[in-house]
């Protein structure tokens, strides 16, 4: 079960709001579910749905998961706000003892994915099922140090988790990468690298790097406007076919209102998409009283200044159930 150089990676969007899911008529575009969507690719095992983020979106996503006969599935994690969890829960997938389901997000204070989940989520008084009780299929990976992790995923081989230093060794040796019961070509995986986000509360920015064609989707959420744009981060986001970031308020809002809340502008990320060179990119995480037509404005404005930068990248706004071909 090689990759076919041929494929490419594909987005489903399940959830693009911030901060609340909200329903209204003035928002049926972009739709109301918080963060969550789905990365597919030939890189991963068949059957396995690789998540990032538990918004509310990860409801209807994990319906989908059971109609299409889902085996298995990775959720990584940016961060633990509550828009980022609290579909977990209500969603399908923690019930489904049949189904292995893994858990990866930051590690601080003492407390990932199993303290946040078990601790603080699904548990008596603020919910009426005890995740122990059903955590037997789940496995936690905690992520102390982003950028010094790489997972990896092969069709065969399933996920891996190695340091930097491995990876960049093995790679310059033969590039065998190492999973449970064998290893792999690094020219069949999918490869994931990590970056600290600028916003309250560890979180982590993920970049997919799918070997057998080349591609690069990087998804940047809960990220605030930067002078600069330090050379870690630049070099994470660097070419990327699609890059997906933050773009919640408008700057005026920002400058008045929200600066320090741990979001983006639409000068920010086309700034941003620009200097790193992106093909692509898709604004999310909209502001809950954003209604249809601000959002469209927000996202006129990332393509009028891109345009006048000279910038060659398509800009247009992410929303609920959105299928984007890498």
């Amino acid at each position: 079960a090689v990759p076919r150089k041929g494929t490419y990676m594909k987005i489903t969007f399940y959830g693009t709001r911030g901060s609340t899911p909200v329903s209204n008529r003035s928002s049926r575009k972009y739709g109301g579910n918080t963060t969550c969507l789905r990365v597919e690719s030939e890189c991963l095992p068949g059957g396995h749905w690789l998540v990032v983020d538990a918004g509310s979106g990860i409801v209807p996503l994990s319906w989908d998961f059971a109609k299409n006969g889902g085996k298995a599935v990775t959720i990584l994690q940016s961060h633990w706000h509550h828009d980022h969890t609290q579909g977990f829960a209500l969603s399908a997938l923690p019930y489904l003892k049949h189904v292995p389901l893994s858990i990866v997000g930051p590690y601080e204070h003492r407390i990932g994915p199993r303290q946040v989940y078990a601790n603080f989520i699904m548990r008596s008084p603020v919910f009426p099922v005890n995740f122990r009780e059903w955590a037997s299929h789940i496995n936690c990976y905690n992520i102390e140090f982003p950028s010094s992790n790489i997972l990896l995923f092969h069709p065969c081989g399933g996920m891996s988790r190695v340091t930097v230093e491995q990876y960049e060794r093995l790679a310059d040796d033969n590039g065998q990468m190492p999973f449970k019961k064998q290893k792999f070509p690094l020219g069949e995986c999918l490869v994931v690298r990590m970056h600290k986000s600028h916003h309250p509360e560890y979180t982590i920015s993920y970049r997919f790097e799918e070997k057998p064609t080349g591609k690069v989707f990087i998804f940047v959420t809960d990220h605030e406007n930067e002078d600069g744009l330090p050379m870690s981060f630049r070099t994470h986001l660097a070419g990327a076919d699609l890059l997906v970031m933050d773009c919640q308020y408008t700057d005026e809002k920002y400058q008045k209102v929200t600066a320090g809340w741990g979001h983006a502008t639409p000068s920010y990320v086309a700034r941003v998409a620009k200097e790193t060179g992106a093909k692509a990119l898709g604004l999310t995480h909209h502001d809950p009283p954003s209604d249809d037509a601000m959002v469209d404005s927000i996202v006129e404005t990332a393509q009028r200044l891109l345009a006048e930068s000279g910038a060659n990248t398509r800009a247009f706004g992410c929303y609920d159930y959105m299928e984007v071909a890498v």
